[in-house]
């Protein structure tokens, strides 16, 4: 399935493509839309999709200077662009980008699947040949590149002074003059056949990229610099190509690695402290499958002493995470405890709680095939109140027996502040990550490497969860119309809103609206297997 992000400033047009994608049999996924370029920048970095279609010309950032950003943020994805002008310097400009094709408004859908088509294939024979490695003949081979490494290498081990680096530099065509540095390291444990397939994605990967300078110490270890003007764009731009590597490597060749990043340094003579402290992070994460840490991700210090407090309003997930097994009847009365008595006499409205305790239950355990439960078991469960009630505490000892809980989650106290603000402002349209970040101290590609480590899902998957979770309690307490509520919950395009709502909950929001005022018998035989429930599902 081949991820679309769609960008142009015209409403009709993107819910025309919106639409077109929902008719494509499962090979496209419709992963999110923007109405410009500025809006959509934030979003593609987190969400990285494979393709995207973007209008040419916007207002704030037009369609080829979002294409020529992403083009360097993440150069794996394929760019389309629609157009409503005939223009010789729009084409010119967008053969000059790399563009995949160039379409001319008004879009046809057949030609638009056509072209979809096409370039998805290119993606596919492009991930074969990565794969096999067949058309990579490494230069690392050849004498030359294993002295540039071993130079590199010495420089990176504090072996050479700083004349000597130069020289070096100059010899071995090494761009090194920049304002400050920041050296990172992967660690891909795998055997020949996949170094080979990790070489041929990295150097797909880094290619052109003039301000990395990169190279393989031994059979599975990368490790790259970043040469910036300073230290917070450094540090982030750090961030940016530790998550592009980890995704591209889990995309095409399906592993994960352990990715360490050090500190930013002013001058040359520093480069082996920031190597030594991202090979210290890289230790850090040893014990987990993969991950991305900095070196001061890991001085955080432990909020020590400090009882969880689990009546604090924020999301079921980070409950789960911080409890123990005693913690259970808490959470029982508090999950259930709130909702009005009415409200649990429904068979319905028990199967949505237990649903949503399921599937969060699975967030945290997602390698664990079993939490992957027949919604007919639930629904079996949640035929009494008593049945619900315990089924629900099986859930949890479930879960927290599972997970190793040690109560010192690293960055709690921001990723909470960053909670309570998205919780304060999730009704703006414009929230975005960039907002959250500086709301909570990090720079945005850290704070989204943070968050999602953290909280097991994106900022983008986290606030549509937020915000569809408050339409839900709109639906259920009032008679509101649904244009006013999807316009409280942060969406200006209530036929938006209605779409992102049924891919979460399985339910139009008038379905919904309809299903939680009626008893199970009442509703539709295609509505009591809900899927694509509330977390289960990719964020669109």
């Amino acid at each position: 399935m081949f991820r679309v992000f769609v960008v142009d400033d015209e409403e009709i047009i993107r819910t025309g493509i919106r639409n077109t994608l929902e008719k494509t049999e499962g090979r496209f996924l419709f992963t999110g839309e923007a109405p410009d370029g500025e809006m959509a920048l934030p979003v593609l970095l987190e969400l990285k999709p494979d393709i995207l279609v973007t209008d040419v010309r916007m207002p704030f950032m037009d369609g080829l200077e979002l294409a020529a950003l992403v083009r360097k943020s993440l150069p794996w994805v394929r760019i389309i662009f629609l157009s409503g002008h005939d223009e010789f310097e729009y084409a010119q400009r967008a053969v000059s980008l790399q563009a995949d094709a160039y379409i001319l408004k008004p879009v046809d859908s057949r030609k638009l699947i056509e072209v979809l088509d096409r370039t998805a294939d290119r993606i596919v024979e492009e991930q074969r040949m990565l794969r096999t490695a067949a058309q990579y003949t490494r230069r690392s081979e050849g004498e030359r590149d294993v002295l540039r490494t071993h130079f590199l290498s010495e420089l990176l081990a504090g072996g050479l002074s700083t004349a000597q680096a130069i020289d070096g530099a100059r010899e071995w065509g090494v761009p090194l003059s920049a304002r400050c540095y920041v050296v990172c390291q992967a660690e891909c444990s795998t055997d020949s056949a996949g170094r080979q397939q990790v070489r041929a994605v990295v150097d797909h990967l880094l290619a052109g990229q003039e301000d990395v300078v990169w190279f393989f110490e031994g059979s599975d270890r990368l490790v790259w610099m970043i040469l910036g003007d300073e230290e917070s764009s450094a540090c982030d731009r750090a961030y940016e190509i530790a998550q592009s590597i980890r995704h591209e490597l889990r995309r095409v060749v399906e592993i994960d690695c352990r990715i360490g990043i050090g500190g930013a340094v002013d001058r040359l003579s520093g480069l082996p402290q920031s190597c030594q402290q991202a090979r210290q992070a890289v230790e850090w994460l040893r014990s987990l499958p993969g991950g991305i840490a900095g070196h001061g991700d890991l001085s955080a210090p432990p909020e020590e002493g400090r009882r969880f407090d689990f009546r604090a309003n924020m999301p079921l997930v980070e409950k789960l995470r911080h409890a123990r097994q005693e913690d259970i009847p808490e959470l029982i009365d508090i999950y259930f405890g709130g909702v009005k008595e009415d409200d649990l006499q429904s068979v319905l409205y028990r199967y949505y709680l237990l649903m949503d305790l399921v599937v969060t239950a699975a967030r945290l355990d997602s390698a664990d095939q079993d939490w992957k439960k027949d919604p007919q078991q639930v629904l079996r469960a949640a035929g009494s109140r008593e049945s619900t009630l315990q089924y629900a505490e099986d859930t949890l000892r479930q879960v927290i027996g599972r997970r190793a809980v040690n109560g010192n989650v690293r960055y709690a106290a921001e990723i909470r502040r960053a909670q309570a603000y998205i919780a304060a402002h999730y009704s703006e349209e414009g929230l975005s990550l960039h907002t959250v970040a500086a709301e909570a101290g990090f720079s945005p590609n850290h704070f989204s490497t943070v968050f999602s480590q953290e909280t097991g899902e994106t900022f983008v998957e986290y606030l549509t969860r937020v915000r569809i979770d408050a339409a839900k309690e709109k639906l259920r307490s009032g008679r509101e119309r649904m244009s006013d509520i999807a316009f409280d919950v942060g969406y200006h395009d209530p036929n938006y809103f209605s779409y992102i709502f049924k891919k979460r909950t399985g339910l139009s929001p008038r379905d919904f609206r309809a299903a939680c005022g009626a008893d199970m018998e009442k509703i539709p035989e295609e509505n009591k297997e809900i899927k694509g429930h509330t977390d289960s599902g990719k964020i669109l």
